[in-house]
């Protein structure tokens, strides 16, 4: 079972709002929702200036660096990294858009947040009203395991999220008496972003090259592509609306370590609510279906839990750096539901799946 984890703070406003019986019943949602957004961001290894937008495109720079081109790159379905002395830079083609296939960078900065509104939102987890550089802000803390993997000791990490949008502010981790932190220094909210912030990094004359295979089409066009009637969600939380889908002939490979061997027909679609995604996948299961959870991932803790879906089993897995997410199989299909929620919003989406037209 998901563990109930609160801070219970007396003189402050809390945030805490069980899911009832209607599906999304659950709090914070973002007042303002972001299309877009710059910020400076510091780690104990780097500084970097990330910008994004809507639909997917993402980039980022080097804090320091007078070179306003960035090193990293992603727009309309290729991701291009810059080159180093070391390395001639990447050029990865039709990349996938949808978790569990699909990868970004910006991944590290969504996977906490998404944890602990899927929790806030099922009322087991309470936000804190406070401020985190000036900005009103929600605060929240939680466990993080020892993990004899990585080499890492049992702490705990604090989380500050912009009280309207939702947004990363700060993160604070502590283990056996060493604390890292990563600030999001929010530039701007909304703003339009030229499309000089997403050009194409410096690269060297033989970059590694990568085709996905991944076709953004329509829903019914990917559906003339496939053996099975690909589904799409007809319940999803106030807000999110269809932003990418389309097919690819084989998946990637998922799991900790590629522990699920590529399945053929993929199926994504991608729906947002600004920063916000849930992700929907399907593709052939093959022999042997999911061998393992396609959203774990090495060296990382994540709680499970049994769900059922239509009628058949499920699982339902969340963590600090994992998606929370569903996957199950119904006949030759695999299919999968990921997004900031808990395990009943995400099966009353599952369940709300019906055919393309």
């Amino acid at each position: 079972m998901v563990k109930r984890l609160v801070l219970g703070l007396c003189g402050l406003l809390l945030l805490a709002s069980p899911a009832g019986a209607q599906p999304f019943a659950g709090s914070p949602s973002p007042a303002n929702v972001a299309h877009s957004f710059r910020a400076l961001v510091q780690t104990a290894d780097e500084t970097v200036l990330v910008s994004w937008a809507e639909p997917g495109r993402y980039a980022e720079r080097r804090g320091t660096s007078r070179d306003r081109r960035p090193f990293l790159a992603e727009r309309g379905g290729v991701t291009y990294v810059g080159r180093a002395p070391d390395f001639p830079g990447a050029v990865t083609r039709r990349t996938f858009v949808a978790r569990p296939d699909a990868f970004s960078s910006l991944e590290r900065f969504v996977e906490p947040v998404d944890f602990v509104l899927a929790q806030a939102r099922r009322g087991t987890r309470t936000l804190v009203a406070t401020t985190a550089g000036g900005k009103a802000a929600w605060r929240t803390s939680y466990a993080l395991r020892a993990n004899d993997c990585a080499g890492l000791r049992a702490g705990r990490a604090t989380l500050w999220l912009a009280r309207s949008t939702l947004l990363p502010l700060r993160l604070e981790e502590r283990r056996g008496g060493r604390t890292t932190v990563s600030r999001f220094d929010l530039r701007s909210v909304n703003a339009s972003l030229p499309a000089s912030d997403f050009r194409t990094p410096l690269l060297g004359a033989r970059p590694f090259r990568e085709d996905q295979g991944f076709r953004r089409t329509s829903p019914a066009a990917a559906g003339a592509q496939l053996s099975y009637a690909p589904e799409l969600p007809a319940l999803l939380p106030t807000g999110f609306v269809r932003s990418l889908t389309g097919w690819a002939p084989r998946s990637a490979r998922t799991g900790a370590e590629g522990s699920n061997p590529a399945k053929p027909e993929l199926f994504a679609a991608v729906y947002r609510r600004g920063f916000e995604r849930i992700d929907v996948s399907q593709r052939l299961a093959g022999t042997g279906g999911f061998p393992a959870d396609p959203f774990g991932g090495e060296c990382t803790f994540q709680f499970e839990e049994a769900a059922t879906v239509r009628g058949v089993s499920a699982r339902y897995g969340a963590g600090p750096s994992t998606p929370p997410h569903l996957y199950w199989r119904e006949g030759r299909v695999l299919y999968t539901v990921s997004g900031p929620f808990p395990k009943a919003d995400l099966v009353a989406i599952a369940n709300s799946l019906a055919p393309v037209p």
